[in-house]
């Protein structure tokens, strides 16, 4: 009974250490894993970059980035929802886009100075 245990155990962690070998994904499985792994990964940047981000502006351009961040949101939220549920692979990419935007504003104020009418985009 012991050994069958630890066979068990040990197919168990053989599955798991495969599934996060997300380079080498073997199967759909592995790849929708991975896909929602690294859309974790990116939306825990993004708001780290938004913070960072309100850090450095003014209460009005706080509002101004506030109210572009929600639009964004709901902009992603509306492409990368279909009939069946949401798409991961799209949500994915745009906000692996817009931690690429925020990163720019952040260059951005670090460099010239951050711009009232660059928070607007989305």
């Amino acid at each position: 009974m012991k050994k069958m245990l630890l066979l068990v155990a040990g197919i168990m962690l053989c599955q798991l250490s495969f599934a996060d070998n997300c380079e080498n994904a073997r199967n759909t499985y592995d790849d929708v894993y991975c896909t929602n792994k690294l859309y974790a990964s990116a939306d825990e940047e993004l708001n780290k970059n938004y913070q960072a981000l309100r850090g450095k502006l003014s209460n009005n351009q706080k509002t101004i980035l506030k109210k572009s961040q929600l639009a964004w949101i709901r902009d992603r939220d509306a492409a990368c929802t279909t009939p069946t549920g949401i798409d991961v692979q799209c949500r994915l990419s745009t906000t692996q886009e817009r931690n690429n935007w925020l990163r720019e504003r952040l260059r951005e104020c670090a460099t010239i100075g951050c711009k009232t009418n660059a928070l607007n985009e989305h």
